[in-house]
């Protein structure tokens, strides 16, 4: 049952070529996650050309340049290695391969920023430029530094509008306090307008009794009247500029009023004058008169009353706003994203080891078969399961050698982090050993053939196994055969292991698949065994299809 240890003995250079294979599903891992175990925590190494040709522009009299500014904060950004240049030197490097994007901020940036209150505005448009031929994954990060870009800037003016806008507010609420002041004053003086027209009326009433000393306090207090009359028309025409759109109309309409009282307020006035004319006529004209004019008066009182009412209903909601520094920077950036993850990912090699290891393995396992002589000659064994048991051991063996070695590099090279670390060394001892046999059964049965049979094989499991892209993004054959090969399982349930997560293929799935491998490669391993032990003819054209001409 050791005959092939027994062959192995005499032959050294043979184990050493059994040891190298060991070690390539290991120096295979090392290689292809060492290159890029973290790449996105390199990032900063990538340079990213900014070209700046912003001339700058003025927003409600505040001079602003959106370029300038982002090139200073991009001072303080680490993501990427940020380089300012021409746009000649940036087209160059690109070309070259030396930067991995080229982001143009236009000349027109801060000028199109100014404009989108305007009926016609025009959007800030930056351009982002890179090179996926040289390489694409790396143009993908350089697009994403643009977008960083793009973003920036959207803040940037998201917070200019913003704080010009609470700005504003604050001065409509300052003016509207303001107002209602004035409005305030305005409505004593003309109840003092009020009360002068109505001792007018009493004056009137009385002239017939002390004509010359009625009409002298009548001229006198009408010409208070005029007076008031003629400053609360310089009031109105004051502050119709400054109150809301909405109260315009009223104020103009309150004006005009206003004129037509000072015009009959002027009537009444030359009735007093020729009142010694005309005493019986001209009272009559001057309590006519002097009616209209406190009609009036009366009705100016209410409309300012409902104009107080409005302003000051209005401005309370602009009291209860808190219009602050603070709040602008809010409202410019109203929302934070609580992010949280299932699992946690240290780096991109983390979630990227389970397929590497499944594919270095099972590579390992055809070069096994390649340089190990699985179809040697039946007449070595004193029995079939002689035969059979031998090369097993020898493929045992070699399946824990590799095991332990790839699992040391892992542990102890990559400090590879493992949430369940005996299921993790399990369906990775497991999955070694399947590969083995079921590899070894193709070869025992077909030689060179069968060889051929598991690299193709091993190219169809890895375009299948979901182990970069999402396997929805594959095409029809590849999802179609992605439930079907055994390498599916091994990689999801070693990212289970690896990450404490169960997933539709879970761990018991593998588990059982791999099993079935096993148990299948086993029993056809023997049977084939048999057959050549039996059939000399049948055991000599194995060999011949195994042997290698030269």
């Amino acid at each position: 049952m050791f005959e092939d240890f027994k062959h192995l003995m005499r032959r050294p250079i043979l184990i050493i070529t059994l040891l190298a294979i060991a070690t390539i599903p290991a120096i295979y891992t090392s290689i292809f996650l060492g290159s890029m175990w973290d790449p996105y925590s390199q990032t900063d190494n990538l340079t990213i050309e900014v070209v700046n040709h912003d001339e700058g522009s003025t927003v409600d009299g505040e001079e602003i340049n959106l370029g300038a500014d982002i090139v200073e904060a991009l001072e303080d950004n680490d993501r990427f290695d940020w380089h300012v240049s021409d746009r000649e030197s940036a087209d160059r490097a690109l070309e070259q391969g030396k930067s991995y994007a080229v982001v143009v901020i236009p000349k027109s940036a801060s000028n199109d920023a100014a404009t989108l209150l305007d009926e016609s505005f025009e959007k800030v448009s930056i351009e982002i430029e890179t090179n996926p031929g040289y390489n694409y994954l790396g143009s993908v990060m350089g697009g994403q530094a643009g977008t960083a870009i793009k973003d920036e800037i959207a803040q940037s003016i998201t917070t200019l509008y913003t704080e010009n806008l609470v700005e504003s507010l604050g001065d409509i609420k300052d003016s509207n306090n303001e107002m209602i002041e004035a409005l305030s004053e305005m409505q004593d003086g003309v109840n003092d307008l009020i009360a002068g027209s109505e001792d007018v009326q009493t004056g009137i009433e009385d002239i017939g009794s002390t004509v010359d000393s009625s009409t002298s306090e009548l001229a006198s207090g009408n010409q208070q009247v005029t007076d008031g009359l003629n400053q609360l028309d310089e009031n109105l025409a004051g502050y119709e500029s400054q109150v809301p759109p909405q109260m315009a109309e009223p104020v103009a309409a309150m004006q005009a009023g206003v004129d037509d009282l000072i015009s009959g307020n002027t009537a009444v006035q030359s009735g007093i004058e020729d009142l010694g004319d005309g005493v019986t006529n001209g009272t009559d004209e001057l309590a006519q008169g002097n009616a209209s004019v406190t009609e009036g008066l009366n009705a100016l009182d209410d409309a300012l009353t409902e104009m107080i009412e409005e302003v000051t209903s209005g401005n309370e909601q602009l009291e209860a706003l808190s219009l602050t520094e603070e709040n602008a920077s809010a409202i410019a950036d109203p929302v934070d994203v609580v992010e949280s993850e299932l699992t946690h990912i240290g780096n991109y090699g983390q979630t990227f080891a389970p397929f590497i290891i499944a594919v270095s393995l099972f590579l390992g396992s055809v070069a096994f078969s390649v340089l190990y002589p699985l179809n040697r000659a039946a007449e070595n064994y004193k029995s079939f399961i002689h035969m059979t048991i031998s090369k097993l051991l020898v493929i045992l063996s070699q399946t824990l050698v590799t095991s332990l070695i790839l699992s040391a590099v892992l542990l102890f090279g990559f400090n590879l982090k493992v949430e369940n670390m005996p299921t993790f060394l399990g369906l990775l001892l497991l999955w070694n050993l399947a590969a083995m046999l079921a590899i070894s059964v193709m070869v025992a049965l077909l030689g060179n053939i069968g060889k051929f049979i598991a690299i193709i094989f091993l190219i169809l499991q890895i375009s299948s196994s979901a182990s970069t892209f999402p396997i929805q993004t594959a095409g029809t054959l590849y999802q179609y055969l992605h439930p079907v090969l055994p390498m599916s399982y091994v990689v999801t349930a070693m990212r289970e292991a690896v990450f404490d997560f169960e997933a539709a293929l879970a761990t018991s799935d593998a588990l059982i698949y791999m099993a079935v491998i096993i148990g299948v490669a086993l029993i056809l391993f023997t049977v084939i065994n048999a057959l050549k032990w039996k059939f000399v003819k049948f055991e000599r054209v194995t060999r011949v299809m195994s042997r290698i001409e030269y």
